[in-house]
């Protein structure tokens, strides 16, 4: 029962920290774990508690949430510091981040050996959506676990999509990514080409802002905090590119006109950011 379920988080980053403090201030027992003190701050003054390892953090909890940054840092929490050894059987391993399907696929596999499920379960609203309890949670994995744990989603989603097994919930991710990064490169071409036929490009933007061109992918144009870390150095948009491309090929789906877009996304926005 959800009530029953003792909680925890590790990736208290931009996405991971307002949805594990939903959780806590929906009064659901909350245990963290941060390699960087300053992570823990936001939960100083909430019940909260910090384990000392994460192997500690999987001892104590029977719904453990993850939202490091790729595949790799995944891997090492799982895996290498001994999260999925650490948790008891019957336990749900909740993966928010962004990754390879196959990645989660190989995760469930292991998962399942030991008796833990596992939801393949990336989110999409960013931080503001996490703090409105907004987000969209795309959700692979079996049925049951995921309705142990819907009230404890719905803290900060008001959309929960079951998709099927793990794997299809990253593919839903990339899939949604890509369009919106799609919908980015078209809305950068649109902004050069009123630039070139004489137009404001402030006005132009603040025009299809409010009118039938809008689209959130087209509003990271408005957002300069967004633009900015998207087309830098910390940019998750070249890893879902290729994600999505590799996925796609191994399909044998690469002839698709949103991957070209896509491919096409890292280079447009560099360029853009680069005349403002």
């Amino acid at each position: 029962m959800p009530q029953m379920l003792k909680t925890g988080f590790i990736g208290l980053g931009n996405q991971g920290s307002p949805i594990a403090r939903q959780w806590v201030d929906a009064g659901f027992p909350l245990t963290i774990w941060a390699r960087r003190p300053e992570s823990l701050e936001p939960f100083v003054n909430t019940a909260a508690e910090i384990a000392n390892s994460p192997a500690d953090l999987a001892q104590a909890c029977n719904l453990i949430g993850i939202c490091v940054v790729n595949d790799a840092d995944v891997r090492q929490v799982l895996l290498e510091a001994g999260v999925l050894e650490a948790m008891r059987p019957g336990s749900i391993i909740a993966i928010h981040s962004t990754l390879l399907p196959e990645t989660v696929i190989e995760l469930d596999k292991k998962a399942r050996s030991l008796g833990v499920h596992l939801l393949d379960a990336p989110v999409s609203g960013g931080s503001h959506g996490a703090e409105a309890g907004t987000m969209t949670v795309m959700v692979g994995g079996d049925a049951h676990p995921l309705e142990r744990v819907r009230a404890v989603f719905e803290t900060f989603a008001t959309k929960i999509a079951h998709l099927g097994p793990a794997g299809t919930g990253q593919m839903m991710k990339l899939l949604n990514n890509n369009l919106a990064y799609a919908n980015l490169v078209m809305g950068i071409n649109a902004m050069e080409l009123a630039s070139q036929l004489g137009m404001d490009r402030d006005v132009a933007a603040d025009v299809i802002r409010n009118s039938s061109g809008n689209s959130d992918g087209f509003g990271i144009l408005r957002n300069q905090d967004t633009l900015v870390k998207i087309s830098g150095p910390t940019s998750n948009l070249a890893k879902d590119v290729h994600h999505l491309v590799e996925v796609a090929e191994e399909a044998g789906c690469s002839d698709s006109e949103l991957l070209e877009i896509a491919q096409s996304a890292t280079r447009r926005l560099q360029n853009y950011v680069a005349t403002l």
